[in-house]
């Protein structure tokens, strides 16, 4: 998905954006109760840079992964509960007391969310919104006004 956004921080490898949620939102189900809109607050997000040179001020076009929330839930919340679940089951099948079985599903909870952070650490790159093209510099955003 392709959205636009303002240039607020330059750094070595990545940029931070700061943009409306509005273009993103249009498609979203959640829209007539979401607060982000109503409120008009601005999120910020980090894009990979590439060979662009942007100043903070500039006006550029960037290309947002479409990854559903849905999906990320599952991945953050739904995998650790799920192991949660297994191991305790598989624990009390095994015999163990409920404490003991509690504290093995409790470990792997966290085991699961340390294996969720090494995946995103991998895939972050991925995952990154990336920089298309400038739309205005930041002079010219200023002279617009």
């Amino acid at each position: 998905m392709k959205e636009t956004a303002v240039v607020r921080e330059v750094a070595d490898d990545h940029v931070v954006l700061e943009k409306m949620r509005l273009e993103a939102c249009g498609s979203c189900s959640s829209r007539s109760n979401c607060n982000l809109i109503s409120s008009g607050k601005t999120v910020t997000m980090k894009a990979s840079r590439q060979e662009f040179e942007v100043n903070p001020g500039d006006k550029v076009e960037v290309e947002v992964p479409n990854m559903s929330a849905t999906k990320v839930a599952l991945i953050v919340y739904g995998i650790p509960l799920l192991v949660f679940i297994a191991v305790l089951t598989l624990s009390i099948l095994l015999g163990m007391s409920e404490l003991i079985a509690l504290v093995f599903g409790f470990l792997s909870v966290v085991a699961a969310f340390a294996g969720v952070a090494l995946y995103d650490r991998k895939n972050r790159e991925k995952l990154m919104p990336v920089i298309l093209r400038r739309i205005e510099r930041a002079d010219e955003v200023r002279k617009g006004n």
